[in-house]
């Protein structure tokens, strides 16, 4: 949609410098346009970054942080943007939130950032998640390591299990 906008640009100028139509406060200046432009672009790299083959779901929170930046980036600079471009941002950050706290609900995003090498828990102290966050996290990955793959103490075989062992193998291939 917004590759569309740009695309367009000179139409959308064009509409809104009408004096007939009331619009032309809302034409955007240059600077507006670059942050269209960045915006469009750092959405296209992350569309193309999750089309590949290369991403893990490691890599889904960092991503989504790099594109919540982006856009509280131009949300906060009032002085910069519009207020149609900061009310866009506004909607698109919302949205991303939405997504962004269905990975809470995933024990499996928590667990992949905490047992990828470069991430640990050091990402989220570096993001300034908090503790208690980061503290259930962990619990989350211990426990689950601990239901799934933690190994089973080794048990005892008693003489009578190999016996009934042997002498059921020996009449199956007989």
């Amino acid at each position: 949609m917004l590759t569309a906008f740009i695309e367009m640009k000179d139409l959308v100028v064009a509409f809104l410098d009408r004096s007939s139509n009331g619009m032309s406060e809302y034409i955007l200046d240059d600077e507006e346009w670059a942050v269209i432009n960045g915006l469009v672009s750092a959405l296209k790299d992350a569309t193309l970054f999750f089309s590949s083959n290369t991403p893990s779901v490691a890599s889904v929170i960092p991503a989504m942080d790099a594109i919540d930046e982006a856009l509280a980036t131009g949300i906060i600079d009032n002085n910069i943007l519009s207020e149609p471009i900061r009310h866009a941002l506004s909607i698109g950050k919302k949205t991303l939130n939405k997504y962004y706290a269905l990975t809470d609900n995933s024990t499996i995003y928590r667990m992949a950032m905490i047992l990828h090498p470069s991430f640990k828990l050091e990402y989220f102290r570096k993001a300034g998640w908090s503790d208690e966050w980061i503290a259930e996290a962990v619990t989350v990955t211990r426990e689950h390591w601990e239901r799934r793959y933690k190994p089973s103490e080794p048990t005892a075989v008693d003489s009578a299990t190999v016996r009934d062992f042997f002498l059921i193998k020996f009449f199956i291939d007989c």
